[in-house]
């Protein structure tokens, strides 16, 4: 999993630095210009100019004068639950049998031998909740009105005082109760079949003649091997992702030898908290600088080089006891070796990690390891470490020297073998908090499926209050494509995805030309109307994915899968946007639902 930099922006930051608001009031503006052009366009055809200019601010009067004021929970409440009964009529409940049914085969097809157990029943779960919802969701919110408008059951309702925005929000409203009460029980029964899948136990199988090393039972697939400490106790080594304590249960066996025993495993079901930082780069001759792209396409990692003075350093800010404990810090990072030469494959890549208060006055020993590429290390930093004062070799408090008076602390990271790089990203180096429930971050991330759920049976009820039970469902599938691959558009016509638009991949197609290579036709004039026309096509796609819910960021499963906390940040952004939709979809079922009504 990668943390990619707009995942990790602050509410606020997210709301007005990132244009958040602007950008959705520009939306919202732009939308209602188009509306007021469309329909004014089509009364125009209807009444004539005038008239159709009263009839359609006649629909907007009404609204804000009549509509609105007059909407009562009461009547919305029984329109919700009018269409709670006519969903539970449907027989809604064989969705659970059929995600017991999928629960129960899950186990045959899930591999026991896999790397990460964990993360392979928790991704499985998440995803198929996910889409199973998702089409609950379409099927429910598309075909239920267009049915009632055509059996002509619907005037039963519009004929008792009952306001066109109670019919869509009560719409809305008893929809979502029903996936709501559905995706709770499937949320409950996810949990305990993860939980349930990757639990284990292992007994200790053999200690060594000193009493210091053993090996534990094979049990789910696979062992541990561990060392006893001074102190009577130990930790397993890690496989498959987890680790397990290893305690002195104070009996001895018939040897005179400590019993020992393991504690349930520690790593797989967890939901770590990592505390990020801004990161920044020297040069080779320790100035402010950039880090090196060592060939690879991505640009995600930026490499330094081995010893020399290039560096990567991460500033922390409000570095406390209280916040992290008075023990000192843990500091976690994912590096990524870059190997200019393969002769010796067996010994690993070394690094430095020194702590240095920014006032540049202070600064810890450094601190060796060796890069374990593609797995989580860790490196506990104690309170009290060796280091610098101007120079001068002293003993340091980490809170009282390494930390300025605003909080901030710096981390820094070098390569110490020549002709070697280090590889890392902002979110490659982290201080980890006390891990949270992992119950509460599954809980969250189901918090991210209800709201595309929401937001599906928004656009499916806003498009069946003038579309037919099919055509709605089509548009709202459309909804849900656009929400997930219309971001691939921007990206295209923005040039973040190399090869061009389709009219210039389909002519490197049969020219066998790469996509990292410049398009040459020969004609500086045809190339670039190629780019003209495909930028035509690209961008209105690309403002057309921006208008349409981002499902893809909506799905949080991956921080749970891979053991990191939902950001609180991230959960509320996602809300926002949710509770935007929710009111844009709403209005706009209000106005074409009053309309429909307005021809009758």
């Amino acid at each position: 999993m990668r943390l990619e930099s707009e995942q990790m922006w602050g509410y606020f930051e997210w709301l007005f630095q990132q244009f958040a608001l602007l950008w959705g009031v520009g939306i919202l503006a732009g939308l209602c210009l188009l509306g007021f052009i469309v329909c004014y366009v089509a009364a125009t055809f209807l009444y004539g100019p005038v008239e159709g200019f009263y009839a359609v601010t006649r629909v907007i009067y009404e609204l804000f004068a009549r509509d609105l004021p007059s909407t009562t929970w009461r009547r919305t409440y029984a329109i919700a639950r009018l269409a709670f009964q006519e969903a539970m009529r449907r027989k809604v409940l064989a969705v659970v049998a059929v995600f017991i049914v999928g629960l129960l085969f899950a186990g045959w097809f899930l591999d026991p031998n896999a790397d990460y157990p964990a993360r392979l029943y928790i991704e499985s779960v998440l995803t198929g909740t996910s889409w199973m919802v998702l089409l609950l969701g379409l099927f429910l919110s598309c075909f239920s009105l267009p049915a009632d408008i055509k059996n002509k059951t619907v005037q039963t309702i519009v004929t008792k005082p009952v306001r066109s925005t109670e019919i869509v929000l009560g719409r809305i409203l008893g929809f979502s109760a029903v996936g709501t009460m559905l995706l709770a029980i499937m949320g409950v029964l996810s949990f305990f079949f993860v939980v349930r899948g990757v639990r284990h136990e292992h007994d200790v199988r053999a200690i060594s003649a000193d009493g210091k090393t053993g090996q534990t039972t094979l049990d789910a697939n696979h062992t541990h091997t561990f060392e006893i400490g001074e102190n009577g106790e130990g930790v397993t080594n890690e496989v498959k992702g987890h680790k397990h304590a290893v305690v002195d249960t104070g009996e001895k066996g018939e040897d005179g030898k400590p019993i020992y025993a393991l504690e349930p495993p520690v790593g797989m079901l967890q939901a770590k908290v990592p505390v990020l930082a801004s990161l920044r780069f020297t040069d080779r001759e320790g100035n402010t600088g950039e880090g090196l792209n060592v060939g690879y396409e991505s640009n995600y990692q930026k490499y330094i080089e081995g010893a020399s003075l290039m560096s990567a350093i991460w500033t922390f800010d409000d570095v406390t006891e209280s916040r992290f404990g008075k023990d000192g810090i843990n500091l976690e990072y994912t590096l990524k070796a870059f190997r200019t030469f393969k002769g010796d494959i067996v010994t690993g890549v070394q690094g430095t990690v020194t702590l240095r208060n920014p006032n540049g006055k202070v600064e810890s020993n450094r601190l060796r390891f060796i890069i374990k590429e593609f797995q989580v290390d860790q490196m506990s930093i104690p309170r009290e470490l060796e280091g610098f004062v101007n120079s001068e070799p002293k003993k340091l408090d980490l809170y009282k020297d390494l930390v300025d008076e605003n909080g901030k602390m710096e981390v820094i990271v070098r390569c110490e073998d020549r002709s070697q790089y280090l590889g890392m990203s902002q979110a490659d180096l982290y201080i980890r908090k006390a891990d949270r429930s992992f119950g509460w971050n599954m809980f969250k991330a189901y918090v991210g499926i209800w709201l595309q759920m929401v937001i599906i049976i928004c656009f499916g009820v806003m498009y069946s209050t003038f579309l037919s039970g099919p055509v709605a469902m089509i548009a709202t599938l459309t909804c849900l494509v656009f929400g997930f691959f219309g971001g691939i558009a921007s990206e295209v016509a923005s040039g973040k995805i190399p090869g061009g638009g389709p009219i210039e991949s389909i002519i490197r197609m049969p020219t066998q030309t790469g996509a990292m290579t410049e398009l040459d036709l020969g004609s500086d004039v045809l190339e670039n109307v190629i780019k003209t026309i495909d930028y035509g096509i690209m961008s209105p796609l690309s403002v057309i994915g921006r208008v349409f819910p981002n499902f893809g960021s909506l799905n949080t499963s991956s921080f749970v899968a891979y053991g990191v906390d939902i950001f609180s940040s991230l959960l509320f952004r996602h809300i926002t946007q949710a509770a935007c939709y929710f009111v844009v979809t709403a209005l706009i079922g209000y106005f074409f639902l009053k309309t429909r009504e307005l021809a009758a």
